[in-house]
C-alpha cells in the first residue's frame, strides 16, 4: 500500500475518532467521504470497505477510481464531492448518494439507485430508480423520513410527465402511451451534485415506435427540491 493511501486512511480514522468523541450539540457533520467508507457492508456486500477506501484514494489523487469487487467485477466511485458521491456498482446499477441539511446541525443521507436496462443510446433502454434515506450515520430513516421517500414514489406515480400539449393527429397514439405509462412506468431519478434537487424522467424504451413519437417533445421531468424535510415541487 504507497504512502498516499495510508495517509488518507489514517485521515479517515481520526475525522470519525473525533465526531465519535465529540459531544452531541458539538458534532461535526461528517463529509461525504467518510459517509462512504462507513457504508455497512451490508448494502453491496460484494464492496468490501478496502475497496471503497482505495476509491477514495484515487479520485482524490486525481486517478481513475475503479477497482475490482468481490466477485472480480469492475466498480467505480465516479464523482465525489463535500456532500455528493455517484458509485457505478456494476456494469448496470449505479448507486448516487447526497447529504441534505435539516438544521445548522443536522443533515440526513438520500441515496437513489438505478438500475439500467439496455445499451446506452439505445432507444428501448430503460432506467429505473428507488429511492431511500438514512442518518448520516447509516442508521435507519425516522418514520418522517420514510415519509418523504414515499411522497417522491408518490410523485413518480402521479403520471405528472405529459404536456398534453399535442395535436389531433397524434391524440391516438398520445392516449395508448400515456395508458402504457399508467400499466408499467419506470422512471429514472437523479440527484443533483450541485444543489438539493431531485430530477425524475419518465421512461420510454419499453413503449411502441408509434407512442414514442407522440410524446417526442411532449414529455418533461418534473423537478423536486429538498426544504429540509422533503422533497417539494419547484
Amino acid at each position: 500500500m504507497n504512502t498516499i493511501s495510508l495517509a488518507r486512511r489514517f485521515a479517515t480514522a481520526a475525522a470519525l475518532a473525533v465526531a465519535l468523541s465529540s459531544p452531541a450539540q458539538e458534532r461535526a457533520l461528517p463529509q461525504m467521504r467518510d459517509v462512504f467508507a462507513q457504508m455497512p457492508d451490508s448494502l453491496l456486500p460484494a464492496v468490501t470497505k478496502n475497496n471503497r477506501l482505495d476509491c477514495i484514494d484515487f479520485i482524490e489523487n486525481g486517478l481513475e477510481a475503479k477497482v475490482r469487487n468481490a466477485f472480480d467485477d469492475y466498480v467505480a466511485l465516479e464523482a465525489l464531492t463535500a456532500d455528493y458521491a455517484r458509485f457505478r456498482t456494476s456494469a448496470a446499477a449505479v448507486l448516487e448518494l447526497k447529504l441534505l441539511p435539516q438544521t445548522d446541525s443536522t443533515q440526513v443521507l438520500c441515496a437513489v439507485t438505478t438500475v439500467e436496462c439496455g445499451e446506452a443510446g439505445s432507444p428501448t433502454r430503460i432506467e429505473d430508480s428507488s429511492l431511500r434515506f438514512y442518518a448520516d450515520d447509516w442508521t435507519p430513516a425516522t418514520a418522517d423520513l420514510q415519509g418523504a421517500a414515499a411522497a417522491v414514489e408518490r410523485c413518480a406515480d402521479s403520471l405528472d410527465f405529459f404536456t398534453d400539449d399535442v395535436p389531433d393527429s397524434l391524440r391516438f397514439s398520445y392516449d395508448q402511451a400515456k395508458a402504457s405509462a399508467r400499466d408499467f412506468h419506470p422512471v429514472r431519478m437523479s440527484l443533483a451534485a450541485d444543489d438539493d434537487s431531485l430530477t425524475l424522467t419518465l421512461q420510454t424504451g419499453q413503449m411502441a415506435v408509434d407512442e414514442k413519437r407522440a410524446l417526442n417533445g411532449r414529455l418533461r421531468p418534473v423537478c423536486l427540491l429538498w426544504d429540509g424535510r422533503r422533497f417539494v415541487r419547484k
